[in-house]
């Protein structure tokens, strides 16, 4: 009865072993599962192509949009002033007295200045 008592605790350590170690590889998986899943979330949000950085990128494209259309209608302002210097005189001459001071012969241009204010 002793010999059968000391295989019943050798196998019963043997057993209880094996489902500690089943145990501790269990906590290891996911321990190990759990980390790459943090990794995964903080390169998703943080990386060079995670969230922040896609959603910085697209408020920069929208800046750069607002810019160009920004240029486009300057730029078609300017082609309109050309285009009327190109064919009319009265854009010419109002550029000359606006811009230059100057006048037509004969005529006396009155310079109004503001006194500063103390």
């Amino acid at each position: 009865m002793h010999q059968a008592q000391v295989k019943h605790d050798l196998m019963g350590n043997t057993e209880e072993r094996g489902r500690t170690d089943a145990g501790l590889r269990r906590k290891a998986t996911t321990l190990a599962s759990v980390l790459v899943f943090i990794a995964l979330v903080v390169g998703s949000l943080f990386g060079d192509r995670g969230i922040l950085h896609l959603m910085s990128e697209r408020e920069q494209a929208a800046r750069l949009e607002a810019r160009v259309n920004a240029l486009r209608e300057e730029n078609a302002r300017l082609a309109a002033s050309i285009a009327a210097l190109k064919t009319d005189p009265r854009a010419v001459e109002k550029l000359a007295r606006e811009e230059l001071g100057l006048a037509k012969k004969g005529e006396t241009v009155f310079v109004l200045r503001e006194e500063p204010h103390p």
